[in-house]
């Protein structure tokens, strides 16, 4: 278990916006690169957290993992899907899902430097880094979960044939009320159902990275 002192609170905030700030980055610039300049003008296209962060989604992430679970959003990167190349619906599931990758990819980076020695050894050091691991595996799982507004629904949507998306799509709607109901009736009942959601996937991707270290 985390102690939240005040070092855990300064780590908490550092990774967070760091974790968050790399994934809508990292959808921005996946958009740029196929073709659509919508995030570009808006200066979305940089490593600049300010740029990308959502004071509510920040807040609600760091509340949400003093109580087990790490939920939180930057402001949504937009994206014109018609000015992508190749077919709309594909091509915005190849952008919605740049942004877990880079979270999986950044978790994948930091445990090597762990498994490798790269990391002094103070014990601060290992802390940070292994919260940095944990919330951007966290986050990467928590956006793949295909329930809109989160980037899982759109990458399930691209994988599907046209008939199928689209009929799905017209349900977009519900998607937000979903999501809030397994939180907060989550919380109500006393039943972590996005800790159940979330668990083994989550559990899985750690021990892969950093084993007995987790």
């Amino acid at each position: 278990m985390l102690r939240f002192d005040f070092n855990t609170i300064i780590f908490l905030f550092a990774v967070i916006i760091g974790a968050i700030t790399i994934h809508e980055f990292s959808h921005a610039f996946t958009a740029y690169l196929m073709g659509d300049m919508t995030a570009k003008r808006l200066g979305r296209v940089t490593l600049n957290p300010i740029a990308h962060m959502d004071p509510l989604g920040t807040i609600m992430m760091i509340v949400t993992l003093m109580g087990g679970v790490g939920i939180g959003w930057g402001k949504p990167v937009p994206v014109n899907p018609y000015n992508l190349r190749g077919n709309p619906k594909t091509s915005m599931a190849i952008v919605s899902f740049a942004g877990p990758a880079s979270n999986l990819l950044t978790a994948i980076f930091l445990a090597a430097l762990l498994n490798l020695g790269m990391i002094p050894p103070a014990t601060f050091a290992i802390r940070g880094v292994l919260l940095a691991i944990n919330i951007s595996v966290v986050l990467a799982v928590f956006n793949l979960i295909p329930l809109p507004p989160l980037d899982g629904f759109s990458v399930l949507l691209g994988l599907l044939p046209d008939r199928h998306a689209y009929s799905l799509s017209r349900l977009g709607n519900y998607g937000p009320g979903v999501l809030l109901a397994l939180i907060f009736g989550g919380y109500m009942l006393h039943i972590n159902f996005l800790g159940m959601i979330l668990g083994p996937p989550v559990d899985g991707i750690l021990n892969l990275l950093i084993g007995r270290m987790f």
